[in-house]
């Protein structure tokens, strides 16, 4: 049934729009609706993100939140699941310093080192830089208020300079199969696609732009 394939939990930061893995888009947007519809306008106001365990391509992510925001929901992108603190449901979580949020990472702040490959459902979350000694498989998250290094392949969804950092940047060995956020632009290269590195992402005339970085080298 298409109303399964929405779930709505309650959080301190707002709602999480949990939605099924497997379930057709079509379903998924009427289960939506049927959603809303039948809170006969008690969820109004209030603060949402999205979360789906495998990731939605951005033009679906708009039309849903769009669907949302039609009934006075109000996005909501720094709320998290699984929760943090620790692992969940075999989830990593690494959580965000909420005290400074704000604040854009520089030289000698805050980096996180991870030396290990991200399979699909593992998160990590930081308020810094991040590395990656490993690949980055599909179904995985990496988010950082700073920069991401990915020293192996780079798949999954990749968000750098979360909190509105628009000299953040993306730098891996490859991309396939990967949506690249920085700040609020989406880049997604799909599974046809490939490119072999190392390739860095950033923001150019607010637009995601890949080069090869041994040609910005000094």
């Amino acid at each position: 049934m298409p109303k399964e394939a929405i779930n709505i939990k309650g959080t301190k930061q707002g709602l999480v729009i949990l939605i099924d893995p497997k379930g057709d888009f079509e379903d998924i947007k009427a289960g939506l609706k049927h959603k809303m519809e039948s809170s006969s306008g008690f969820f109004s106001g209030a603060k949402f993100t999205l979360y789906r365990e495998n990731q939605l391509f951005p033009a679906e992510i708009n039309e849903l939140e769009s669907i949302c925001k039609s009934y006075g929901l109000i996005p909501n992108p720094e709320a998290q699941w699984p929760p943090a603190h620790g692992t969940v449901n075999n989830k990593l979580e690494i959580p965000a310093n909420n005290n400074i949020v704000n604040k854009y990472s520089k030289p000698g702040e805050s980096a996180l080192l991870v030396k290990h490959t991200l399979r699909s459902g593992q998160i990590i979350n930081h308020n810094g830089h991040v590395t990656i000694l490993g690949n980055i498989h599909p179904g995985a998250k990496v988010l950082a208020a700073g920069n991401i290094i990915v020293m192996g392949t780079c798949s999954g969804f990749i968000h750098a300079g979360q909190f509105g950092n628009q000299k953040a940047y993306i730098l891996a060995l490859r991309l396939k199969n990967v949506h690249l956020r920085i700040a609020e632009q989406l880049f997604y290269l799909n599974r046809e696609q490939s490119l072999n590195g190392p390739i860095i992402a950033r923001l150019r005339q607010n637009q995601i732009t890949l080069v090869d970085y041994i040609d910005i080298r000094p």
